[in-house]
């Protein structure tokens, strides 16, 4: 993609790049959304504006720690070159708003129907397109009403707005619980809002989620939800909620019955009807699969398997086994299509795998293993299958990188990004 290879892309942009916007899937990983809740809370107790990495979906942003034992480690993506005039739409925090821009034609068009806010905007993916929601400038917290310990409050409520796909109109949705007030559901066209009583009520306390639509009108009754719980994504009918105190511990909840129906340890992404999740695999050795975990019978030839993510399918009830490489849950970094078919998963160092979660069958994307000194971020097209990639040098100005792979593809699409603005705003960004 050499025709915006040298281009001067980056000075157009003003603001931290938020995401691809032809990018992920809607719903986020649970456990970076808890760690992104907690980012917050440090952030405003310190008294500086919150600017953190989206979760939902999915964006997926890894910080690479090196490959395999005795193997070199790559410091950039290779594949072959984007086609010239690939475009794709970044929605970007622009000054006091939000704008998108093309890298086909270099500008940004300015989106209305927000607010001015100081600290301009983040945006999170739902079904359909993204909420925008204002990066906090002023606490929202009373002296009488901490932030954090066993007396946390909610604190004053926050406006959320939805930007759908290529629309250059927000909408409002309404005022909701500061941070991820909003989140997505199963269903185009409606969101999760998440509201309490008061701006004093301890946040160890009950609080009330409701379906409204991405203009704001309610599209069921408030549900009182469970006590030191937070929103973490809508999976079919139901609630994934993050326990606050221990983020690695999701409950599955139906706002209806009012019901608990599972607890899930380490979830590392949902999908419109899909948690995935992995307790690890304590009887797992290299190169071998317990029975009872799903097999033998699914590793690929010479492949090393420590982890088991199991998928469940909320709707239908049903189960997937996959192995994954791995060893530890926590470190794996996954992110779900939009219709839930295939999940890309990486392993820091590795690289990126995505599973068609039919079939149960890997395929590794060559070339996107690298090394410790470099970041990377993925996410995949909304509403399709292409998985969009950026990666570039820790902590020094050197070229980033944007690719692309799609199934049947056995190579990356790269494009080398040089302008130092934009190098800039795509490794503080997401995509997603």
């Amino acid at each position: 993609m050499s025709s915006f290879d040298e281009q001067d892309v980056g000075q157009r942009v003003d603001g931290a790049l938020a995401t691809i916007t032809s990018g992920p899937a809607p719903a986020a990983a649970i456990v970076a959304r808890g760690r992104r809740i907690r980012r917050r809370r440090g952030a405003a107790r310190a008294g500086v504006a919150v600017v953190a990495a989206l979760a939902v979906a999915i964006p997926v942003y890894t910080a690479v720690r090196g490959g395999p034992p005795g193997q070199p480690v790559a410091t950039k993506m290779t594949g072959l070159p984007m086609p010239a005039g690939t475009n794709f739409q970044l929605l970007v925090s622009a000054g006091d708003g939000a704008a998108w821009y093309s890298t086909a034609t270099r500008k940004t068009e300015h989106i209305g129907g927000l607010p001015r806010s100081q600290g301009g905007y983040q945006f999170s993916r739902v079904y359909g397109g993204w909420i925008a929601e204002p990066n906090q400038t002023v606490q929202p917290w009373s002296s009488s009403c901490p932030p954090h310990g066993i007396d946390a409050c909610a604190g004053r409520p926050q406006e959320f707005h939805f930007i759908a796909d290529g629309s250059r109109t927000a909408t409002r949705i309404g005022a909701g619980f500061w941070a991820d007030g909003v989140v997505a559901s199963s269903r185009p066209g409606a969101v999760w809002l998440a509201t309490y009583p008061r701006a004093t009520a301890k946040l160890a306390g009950p609080g009330y989620a409701q379906l409204v639509s991405t203009t704001g009108r309610p599209l069921g009754p408030r549900y009182q939800s469970p006590a030191k719980t937070l929103l973490g994504s809508g999976v079919g009918s139901y609630l994934l909620l993050v326990n606050d105190n221990q983020q690695n511990l999701s409950i599955l909840w139906d706002p209806g019955t009012g019901r608990v129906l599972r607890h899930f340890g380490n979830v590392i992404a949902t999908g419109p009807e899909q948690i995935a999740w992995s307790r690890g695999c304590r009887g797992c050795r290299v190169g071998h699969v317990p029975r009872r975990a799903g097999g033998p019978g699914l590793l690929q030839p010479g492949q090393k398997v420590a982890l088991i993510v199991q998928i469940l399918n909320v709707s239908t009830g049903t189960t997937v086994t996959l192995p994954i490489p791995g060893r530890n849950p926590a470190s794996l970094n996954a992110a779900f299509s939009d219709d839930g078919r295939l999940l890309a998963v990486q392993q820091p160092g590795q690289e990126i795998e995505v599973y068609d979660t039919a079939t149960r069958t890997p395929t590794a994307i060559p070339g996107t293993a690298l090394s410790s000194a470099d970041w990377q971020n993925f996410g995949w097209d909304a509403g399709g299958h292409r998985l969009v990639i950026a990666a570039g040098p820790n902590n020094q100005p050197g070229p980033a990188q944007l690719a692309y792979w799609q199934p049947g593809d056995t190579h990356l699409r790269i494009a080398t990004i040089r302008n130092l603005g934009e190098i800039s705003n795509v490794q503080t960004g997401s995509i997603g």
